[in-house]
């Protein structure tokens, strides 16, 4: 299979006909004027990133004649929402990364947005954004250059906003959960940084075996000759350009990283990639997380809780680390398939 063709099926970012005026006019999408903020990222490599800072619904409450009045199009570090995270010691920054498909303002994703932003917190702020081939923002995508694209959101987080990694939480989807892995894992071993927990929701292992896993609609496992034919497997491996390897970083992350604080969450109802996926991650990470500190005194044994019919729930903590898993039984029915109005 030519590399291109995995590419395509890996990342479907041509797969968004019309990316509409969502984009760049939040409100059709549901949100308060100025509530959003459209900017614009460059990463390392030059790319140019289309992003949205949201403003939590509290915050925008307490301000909300300043935000109506506020003109549009302003640069980011003249607007109000950008102000009031910078300069609040408690604000909380929730950065997003998207699965494949479509943009940053497909309908489900908005939805999410929204959500969190009128979560329990009044200091919860989101930042969303486009990889590079995605929406309006430039470039092709690949590994490297996502992880690149990321890097330049995290270091605008850290270092133009300030806010210390400690108040910044990395949730990623689908496709997100392997950049979240990826530059969580960078900024780990590279900075010695650790972000205060990361969220993966319909996480899969590797890129390989998300391709063998994938399945249209549930029906129709794109890819299931390539489990029953293990030389056909082992073939497939050694050709993917973008291994994605969620794996190996977050074991790596576990067993080294001091305040390691990670959150699995899927569905038994996932018609795209099942969850079992998540289920393998999370006890290939738990097991380098045991590994790291057979004798620490304060080890918690594994905790298993019955949610009903919401799902099941397993938590591993120890000290300043936890890892949990989270199945639940009904999940979201959103079709990444849908394009932006």
């Amino acid at each position: 299979m030519p590399a291109l063709i995995m590419l395509e099926m890996l990342y479907l970012h041509n797969f968004t006909f019309f990316p509409g005026k969502w984009l760049t006019q939040p409100e059709r999408a549901g949100f308060l004027k100025n509530q959003v903020v459209p900017f614009r990222l460059i990463s390392r490599d030059g790319e140019r990133l289309f992003a949205w800072l949201i403003a939590p619904l509290g915050i925008y409450a307490k301000n909300a004649d300043a935000f109506i009045q506020e003109k549009i199009g302003a640069d980011i570090e003249h607007t109000l929402a950008w102000k009031l995270l910078r300069n609040d010691p408690e604000a909380r920054l929730l950065i997003y990364f998207h699965g494949n498909s479509a943009t940053l303002a497909q309908e489900r994703r908005t939805i999410e947005y929204r959500s969190y932003s009128a979560g329990a917190s009044e200091k919860i702020f989101v930042l969303a954004f486009d990889y590079r081939g995605f929406g309006i923002s430039t470039g092709e995508p690949s590994e490297s250059g996502l992880l690149n694209d990321a890097e330049a959101v995290v270091d605008w987080a850290l270092n133009t906003c300030l806010i210390p990694p400690e108040r910044i939480v990395l949730l990623g989807h689908s496709l997100g959960t392997a950049v979240v892995s990826g530059i969580a894992h960078r900024y780990a071993t590279n900075l010695g940084i650790e972000f205060a927990g990361l969220i993966l929701c319909a996480a899969f292992t590797n890129a390989g075996s998300a391709f063998s896993s994938y399945s249209i609609g549930g029906l129709i496992p794109v890819l299931a000759p390539v489990k029953v034919f293990p030389a056909f497997q082992a073939w497939f491996g050694r050709r993917m350009v973008d291994t994605w390897q969620s794996d190996d970083r977050l074991a790596t992350m576990a067993r080294t990283c001091s305040r390691f604080k990670l959150v699995l969450v899927h569905a038994e109802s996932d018609q795209t990639m099942p969850w079992h996926e998540t289920e393998s991650l999370f006890q290939s990470t738990l097991r380098a997380a045991e590994d790291a500190s057979p004798n620490e005194d304060n080890l918690k044994s594994l905790e298993a809780v019955d949610l009903g019919e919401a799902g099941r729930q397993e938590v591993w903590q120890s000290n300043s680390r936890s890892i949990s898993k989270t199945i639940a039984k009904h999940g979201g029915t959103y079709s990444s398939w849908r394009l932006d109005p």
